[in-house]
């Protein structure tokens, strides 16, 4: 597919999520890989830490429903990158 219908396809996707969510899907895209906590510090949200990590948590699984990050659990917490990172690392090993 053309990079503008993909990027049609990515918008159209974005669009549709609510405010906190859009703000989550900035916040990863913007410092990845990241985990719940460090995009709550990033949008300067204060509370507990288990507190912080589901409500965060929350808004990671919503958004790899709509395939726009990568989320892989590592330990007791959550990772997420954004899916084009993902895209280009598996070009990476097929090229390998």
């Amino acid at each position: 597919m053309d990079r503008k219908i993909l990027s049609i396809f990515k918008e159209e996707k974005i669009a549709k999520l609510d405010k906190t969510s859009e703000k989550v899907f900035k916040a990863i895209h913007s410092s990845w890989p990241v985990n719940p906590l460090e995009v709550a510090k990033a949008l300067g949200d204060k509370g507990k830490d288990k507190t912080l990590s589901a409500k965060y948590l929350y808004h990671f699984k919503k958004l790899a429903e709509k395939e726009l990050i990568q989320l892989k659990k590592t330990g007791n917490t959550y990772i997420a990158w954004p899916i084009e990172i993902e895209k280009i690392r598996v070009i990476q090993e097929l090229i390998r």
